[in-house]
């Protein structure tokens, strides 16, 4: 037999050995790659529903829950004042004493209080015209207050620094008058505190029926 009839018989053989076993690891693959294709796929997480973005508090609202809260340290500071009159007026000497300590302590916590409300009906949002409209009525009598305070706490220094009994005991006297009308002046502000609830409408009246701080507050 030729030669070279069996180098391309030696050829074939290798060649048909290669095919073979190209074949057999196509076939061990595909079935392995078939199960992966069919094995399920892990469950997704469930999805959490979105955490709800919490409504804000209307400014008109904020505003009057300020606006009470400074009332009501206003009253109280005025009702100190109302507990401070208690004296005998035929006994001028006397009445040092009892108001040394009380009526210039009481008549500086009106004045900060009073300004805390002020401050707190500056406050008001320029968009609700309806009650910036009660407000400079309201602002005048407290600015009367304040006067008021102010005259009683010269009569205050006046009987502190006066040369005798007597004196000083009349300016005391005055002093108490002056305290009264600061108390009486405080009285107005309250009326004009339920004007401003009283004459106002819409989102302004709901505004002072919902602030937290309004809840136990009676303006009327």
């Amino acid at each position: 037999m030729p030669k070279w009839v069996v180098a391309v018989g030696a050829v074939l053989l290798v060649a048909l050995l290669v095919v073979a076993g190209i074949w057999a690891t196509r076939a061990e693959s595909e079935p392995a790659a078939s199960v992966a294709s069919t094995s399920p796929s892990p469950e997704a997480s469930p999805t959490r529903p979105p955490t709800p973005t919490p409504t804000p508090t209307p400014e008109i609202v904020l505003w009057a829950d300020e606006v009470c809260a400074a009332r009501d340290a206003f009253l109280a500071s005025v009702v100190d004042v109302a507990g401070s009159l208690e004296y005998d007026p035929n006994d001028p000497a006397s009445i040092g004493e009892q108001f040394q300590q009380q009526i210039p302590g009481q008549l500086d916590g009106v004045d900060a209080a009073a300004n805390d409300l002020g401050a707190a009906l500056g406050g008001v949002p320029v968009d609700y015209i309806e009650a910036a409209s009660v407000i400079p009525l309201l602002q005048e009598r407290i600015d009367t207050l304040t006067a008021a305070k102010d005259q009683a706490m010269g009569h205050v220094g006046s009987a502190q620094s006066a040369g005798d009994p007597v004196s000083a005991g009349l300016e005391w006297l005055r002093a108490a008058a002056a305290a009264k009308a600061t108390y009486d002046a405080g009285l107005l502000v309250k009326d004009s505190l339920g004007d401003l609830v009283g004459s106002t409408d819409g989102d302004v009246r709901e505004a002072f029926a919902t602030a937290p701080r309004c809840a136990s507050v009676d303006l009327g």
